[in-house]
């Protein structure tokens, strides 16, 4: 079903048809209702459950979950500062080594860049995180 508003009565007022068969195969609608009559009906039956209760309910969930994002966004923020501590501190490594000993720089060098990569991962997967935790919650 689909809806569709028309004027009447300077006012727009739904109407809802069963048109998807008729637009993929030619063919004519199935049925139309006039929807004043079951948005009427519809908004009674959500005006009767909205409680009091149900709206403390919702709303302690709503601060349990904002409370649970908060915490899960800090915990990937020391996740972050983590990856760069190790990564200033194999620079410090790479740094202090002896350029004559190449193997040990080659070594210290190759460390260094994984925990560049690591901290570029932890960014990534905290800005996805948080995209996530901002997206509306479905039903």
């Amino acid at each position: 079903m689909t809806v569709r508003y028309h004027q009447q009565n300077n006012q727009l007022t739904p109407g809802y048809s069963c048109s998807r068969d008729g637009i993929e195969h030619g063919r004519s609608f199935c049925q139309s209702i006039p929807g004043a009559a079951i948005d009427a009906a519809i908004g009674q039956l959500v005006v009767e459950a909205m409680t009091p209760l149900a709206l403390e309910v919702a709303l302690t969930v709503q601060h349990e979950l904002q409370s649970r994002q908060e915490e899960a966004d800090h915990l990937r923020q020391q996740q972050i500062e983590r990856a760069r501590y190790e990564v200033e501190l194999a620079r410090r490594r790479y740094m202090q080594v002896d350029p004559d000993h190449r193997l040990v720089a080659d070594s210290l060098e190759a460390e260094w860049n994984e925990k560049l990569r690591a901290l570029t991962e932890a960014q990534e997967e905290y800005e996805r995180a948080r995209e996530a935790d901002h997206a509306p919650l479905s039903e």
